[in-house]
């Protein structure tokens, strides 16, 4: 006759051993989720470089009708760390602010800063074709919805600011 304690403790470590023999769970990718920015309904997961998590959003200034792209880098809170834009107009910068340098960039701008944007929330409007920008594609904002979306990066190691 088996000893009950004897049986359950021979269960256990077959149940510790198949665990130990698994295979461990993968770590949780580094990857941009957008949410809607009230309702935060999830609208999409984008991968990101866990070594350096960036993503750039393109838009059409609303009065000058020239792109404009601002990078971002997440640590894990977004940082805007760059703005390249053409000609000046509303809303863009004329001069550098204290620790930015401001530079001409073929026949445009580009701003380099690093300034914190927590929570990063964009209004995809539609004239101004707000979409983020990957190395294969490009995302249309305003065909995930017409609300305002926040993106946020998950599963990313820290970084420095900078």
């Amino acid at each position: 006759m088996t000893c009950p304690r004897r049986a359950a403790a021979g269960a256990a470590a077959c149940c510790l051993l198949a665990a130990l023999a698994m295979p461990a769970a993968p770590a949780s990718a580094c990857e941009a989720v957008l949410r809607e920015h009230r309702g935060g309904a999830e609208l999409a997961r984008l991968p990101l470089d866990a070594a350096r998590p960036e993503l750039r959003i393109a838009f059409e200034h609303s009065v000058l009708g020239t792109t404009v792209v601002d990078r971002y880098r997440f640590t894990p809170a977004p940082r805007l760390v760059e703005e390249r834009f053409d000609g000046q107009g509303y809303g863009l910068p004329h001069t550098a602010g204290p620790g930015e340098t401001l530079q001409r960039d073929g026949s445009g701008w580009r701003l380099v800063l690093d300034r914190a944007v927590d929570p990063l929330v964009v209004r995809p409007l539609p004239a101004q074709r707000m979409r983020i920008v990957l190395a294969d594609r490009e995302l249309l904002l305003a065909t995930l919805s017409g609300a305002a979306i926040e993106i946020a990066a998950r599963g990313c190691p820290p970084r420095p600011a900078s």
